[in-house]
């Protein structure tokens, strides 16, 4: 039995030690084709337009994406599309006053907002993210199974849709409620979702008990992209000298210190972050969020670029390895409520943005 022990030990160091070997060994990629592979990504997205109003969050969500590629390398194409998008929809929100979901799309409105000042691109969303304010009922309730559920950020993903746009009207206006709004949210879903011995987000209070195959926790890797995503964007719209900025800059590094200890030998994330036996493929939507926000810590010296920088070119180079000739992002697990089958042929637009965003960082960490 002691033989037998040993043996067992002696195999997972190796296996430790070659998917270290990996992903120390992984190919740093050159800014020439990080801005190549966006391309193509954001184009055959505009190309291959999804049947779904652009106001949805799917949407919303791949238009972040393409801001943030905007940002880095502008081209009128794409800023045309941006506005064409906002035209099309009369800057306004799909009508919800309280779902987080719906204020994805407000992302886009304000960044364009900053960019050329026209009050005509984010009154409307103003005016529906105000009735916060007003909500009835008032008393935070997080619980999954009651008729509220959806007017508070009681599931991880809300974290992505709704903060960041809370974040960036504060920032925009200069009228701080959004952002003290804001905080009072998200810091109720983390005292509620998140579980500090393996520091990630349980997606919403139904997978508290549940375990997977293997009896572990069953922690979903893109909800948990979502909050480290949104994180991220918070940040970015935060003020510099915020004195509840330190909270959310240590949530992030205590994730991303969990996260780079679950990430496979090929460079994604299992779509069941503690158990790969799951599902055991690689994933592209929850793998670019983290690469996103795992470049995002190290380029603004909230991580470690030694410790953490492998673990990003290794997501990079698998995303990379996901697109087709035509930019086709593949392998994007469908909308769904937790870990999910994937197939090659997937896509949906929000994949393609979390690609853009983990780009955009990987772009920026790169010294040529």
């Amino acid at each position: 039995m002691k033989a037998i022990n040993l043996c067992f030990i002696a195999m997972t160091l190796f296996l430790t030690t070659l998917a270290q070997s990996s992903l120390v060994n992984a190919k740093q990629p050159d800014k020439a084709s990080v801005l190549k592979h966006m391309d193509n990504v954001a184009q055959w997205q505009l190309a291959n337009p999804s049947h779904k109003k652009l106001w949805v969050w799917e949407q919303g969500t791949f238009y972040t994406g393409l801001m943030a590629y905007y940002k880095l390398h502008p081209q009128q194409k794409y800023l045309d599309a941006m506005l064409d998008m906002g035209n099309s929809l009369e800057w306004k929100l799909k009508p919800h006053p309280y779902l987080a979901d719906n204020f994805v799309i407000a992302q886009t409105y304000i960044d364009l907002y900053e960019l050329d000042p026209k009050p005509v691109y984010i009154d409307k969303a103003r005016y529906q993210m105000d009735m916060e304010f007003y909500k009835r009922p008032n008393k935070i309730d997080l619980r999954w199974d009651q008729p509220h559920n959806w007017d508070w950020w009681s599931w991880a993903d809300s974290l992505f849709m709704a903060p960041p746009a809370f974040a960036q009207m504060s920032k925009a206006t200069g009228d701080a409620k959004y952002l003290d709004r804001m905080d009072v949210l998200w810091k109720a879903t983390y005292k509620y979702l998140y579980d500090k011995d393996e520091d990630l987000f349980f997606r919403d209070d139904s997978w508290f008990e549940r375990r997977t195959i293997n009896n572990k926790k069953d922690f979903w890797s893109r909800g948990n992209g979502w909050v480290v995503g949104g994180l991220v964007k918070v940040l970015e719209a935060m003020p510099k000298d915020d004195s509840r900025r330190a909270f959310y800059e240590d949530v992030l590094k205590r994730m991303s210190t969990s996260l780079i200890k679950l990430q496979s030998p090929e460079g994604y994330w299992y779509a069941s972050l503690l158990d790969k036996d799951v599902v055991n493929v690689k994933e592209t939507s929850g793998t670019a969020f983290f690469a996103y926000a795992l470049a995002w810590g190290i380029n603004n010296g909230l991580l470690d670029e030694e410790k953490f920088a492998p673990h990003v070119f290794k997501a990079w180079e698998m995303l990379v390895s996901a697109i087709e000739k035509d930019g086709k992002l593949g392998y994007v697990q469908p909308v769904g409520v937790g870990p999910d089958k994937v197939k090659r042929e997937d896509t949906e637009p929000y994949g393609p943005g979390a690609f853009l965003l983990a780009g955009s960082e990987v772009y920026r960490l790169l010294k040529q």
